[in-house]
């Protein structure tokens, strides 16, 4: 049996003497979508940083491609989109924040402005993309936070709350683009009912 490409074992997180998360149990396979789903304050957040490697579990253990979360080996495997760590460089255009964090994926310049064009083209953001990131909305912001995510071709996509300042032909956008690339995982935190069907299973962090 092939190892599960996401291995959440026994996740619990505190902050301070207050229990967050957990303990919660997650395998998530190549091409398969799972929705966090409850109230906010629940901790999809939560695990999601500790999946994405930017915050350390209480207990448990967190693995990503058989590594440790946050490990340099989960670095290429992992694209995220996480509400409260967009830390795009304000002052320069979404083109140019693209350009940079791709180049941290790619060795090859070339390569990694290609890139950025086909994302921008994909997810039709090139005008989005021409403004400075200070004087973009809320919406226009989470498109490029999903771009950004998509870059390096990841096998594990992180959401949270992806498609909740986004209308309607945005949130279509978004999920064609997920479709296309049927080998990637997705785990995402969500409050909106719509984006259910397109995942296979759903984890109520209230339970």
């Amino acid at each position: 049996m092939a190892r599960p490409l996401l291995q959440v074992s026994g996740l619990t997180r505190t902050f301070g003497t207050r229990p967050v998360v957990g303990p919660l149990d997650i395998a998530l396979a190549q091409g398969e979508r799972v929705a966090l789903v409850g109230p906010n304050g629940c901790g999809k957040t939560t695990v999601l940083r500790c999946v994405a490697g930017t915050l350390l579990p209480t207990t448990g253990q967190v693995q990503v491609g058989g590594h440790t979360a946050g490990s340099l080996a989960t670095k290429h495997l992992v694209g995220a989109s996480l509400s409260q760590e967009r830390s795009f460089y304000l002052r320069l255009s979404g083109h140019r924040n693209l350009l940079f964090f791709a180049s941290l994926r790619h060795s090859l310049r070339r390569a990694a402005a290609r890139q950025v064009r086909l994302i921008e083209d994909e997810l039709e953001i090139t005008e989005i993309a021409k403004n400075r990131m200070d004087r973009c909305s809320t919406g226009m912001l989470q498109q490029m936070s999903f771009a950004r995510a998509l870059l390096g071709d990841p096998q594990l996509l992180l959401l949270d709350e992806p498609t909740r300042s986004l209308d309607t032909d945005a949130v279509a956008r978004l999920w064609d683009a997920i479709d296309r690339r049927p080998y990637v995982a997705v785990l995402m935190a969500t409050h909106r009912q719509d984006d259910i069907p397109h995942c296979d299973d759903q984890i109520d962090l209230r339970a």
